[in-house]
């Protein structure tokens, strides 16, 4: 009886063990539900091309002798399974990588590369890393994007997890492993405003006020500051040095976002963008970073501007958990009952009024740094600032990308350009 040190499988192709002797087996399924032996093999290989040519034919050897079926060039290397086809995507990546972006051609960043392979870890390789890649349909990838759809996972986090399997794809079609995508007709849809807001843009006030209150006067209200006052990526925050830093001009720069790709921190070239940006703060902004800077000494330049308690890089995974997190929900408890009492003046029952403050208080103890980013936006519109203006100050690469993630915030604009300009008049008129 054979002694199975490992088994391959492939869906409706029959199953590959080893023998005692050390040759390879592979056994396939018929319609009565015998699973006679295929053949066996000096090595794995070879029953793994034995098994792609059994799942062309469905012939067994002895009713195709000549075996004259031409085998594509995806099973004639080796029957290679999906799992290595990524290892070998992940590596043709790394080999383009450039600092040098010519067309689409260069290849990821190293937060990139981390992203793909946590996709592919946690979605696509118990789904399909084990098949060759020419028996998948299109069925085989939605069905797992569905699953994870039922089982509330959010749009971005599909359409994330969608562009890297599709690009693994169109990958393979291009080294000329595969005819064509199995995804070629499919689309997933999401609306990335609706999606990353979270319905919170713009947080009530007192309780900004009151979160910013409660993060002290140290580097954590500074931390804060710079996220609502700069409409900075936590990645920008964190990569600012002090020679980013313009008390002179009131500005700061945001020239190499940090982040932190699996346990190391890296620093990336540009921003997001693409460009370095300068960013004009306000007078409260301004006094926090001088303060900081008194507190830091006479650091160099490339100093960072933030860094952990215990003097080394500045981690946002570290500093949420343990900092952040839990001042933004206790202060969403706190602001929660001064609402529920003003909710009670208006008139308000008591059950009415603790329902809709416990409610809001649910959302704000959602806030993530990168809220704060569409709170600044918002800001800046209700301010007067035009599209231009939101766009340099964000970073986006065009106006276009400022005016999709941010349109629903200018439902009113509308009404407020109308009451300027009757203010203006009524002053004309005065004067």
């Amino acid at each position: 009886m054979a002694r199975r040190k490992r088994q391959r499988g492939l869906r409706g192709a029959g199953a590959i063990d080893q023998l005692p002797s050390g040759r390879w087996r592979l056994r396939v399924p018929l319609e009565d539900g015998w699973r006679p032996t295929y053949g066996t093999y000096a090595t794995e290989e070879l029953a793994a091309d034995a098994q792609a040519r059994w799942q062309l034919t469905h012939l067994l050897p002895a009713d195709d002798p000549q075996q004259a079926v031409e085998i594509p060039v995806s099973v004639a290397v080796g029957g290679v399974r999906c799992d290595e086809w990524f290892a070998r995507w992940q590596e043709a990546k790394q080999a383009r990588r450039s600092l040098v972006r010519v067309n689409n051609k260069r290849g990821g960043a190293a937060t990139t590369a981390a992203r793909d392979r946590g996709c592919w870890s946690a979605w696509w390789s118990p789904a399909i890393g084990s098949e060759l890649p020419h028996i998948l349909t299109e069925a085989d990838i939605t069905d797992v994007l569905r699953a994870k759809e039922t089982a509330g996972r959010s749009p971005n986090t599909i359409r994330t997890h969608w562009i890297v399997i599709r690009a693994f794809f169109e990958w393979l079609v291009s080294e000329g492993v595969l005819p064509a995508s199995p995804l070629a007709k499919a689309s997933v849809a999401v609306d990335p405003a609706l999606d990353r807001v979270l319905e919170i843009v713009v947080p009530d006030f007192r309780y900004i006020e009151m979160l910013s209150d409660r993060l002290g006067t140290g580097q954590d209200r500074l931390i804060f500051e710079l996220l609502l006052g700069t409409g900075g990526r936590r990645s920008e925050v964190a990569g600012m040095t002090v020679g980013d830093v313009d008390l002179a001009a009131r500005r700061v720069w945001v020239r190499q976002p940090v982040v932190e790709v699996e346990g190391k921190l890296v620093r990336n070239a540009a921003p997001k963008g693409g460009r370095h940006r300068a960013v004009i703060v306000g007078p409260q902004l301004a006094q926090l970073l001088r303060e900081h800077l008194l507190r830091m000494g006479r650091p160099a330049p490339e100093t960072p501007l933030m860094a952990s308690p215990k003097g080394k890089g500045f981690r946002w995974t570290n500093y949420l958990a343990r900092t952040l997190r839990p001042i933004i929900e206790s202060t969403a408890v706190r602001w929660a009952v001064g609402e529920r009492k003003r909710l009670m003046d208006e008139g308000l029952s008591r059950a009415e009024a603790t329902a809709e403050a416990v409610a809001a208080a649910q959302k704000l103890k959602k806030l993530t740094p990168h809220h704060l980013r569409h709170t600044a936006a918002a800001l800046l519109w209700a301010a007067g600032a035009s599209d231009i203006e939101v766009q340099l100050i964000l970073g986006h690469a065009d106006i276009d990308t400022s005016k999709r993630l941010y349109a629903h915030l200018l439902s009113g604009s509308g009404d407020s350009a109308a009451a300027r300009v009757e203010q203006l008049r009524e002053a004309r008129r005065a004067s």
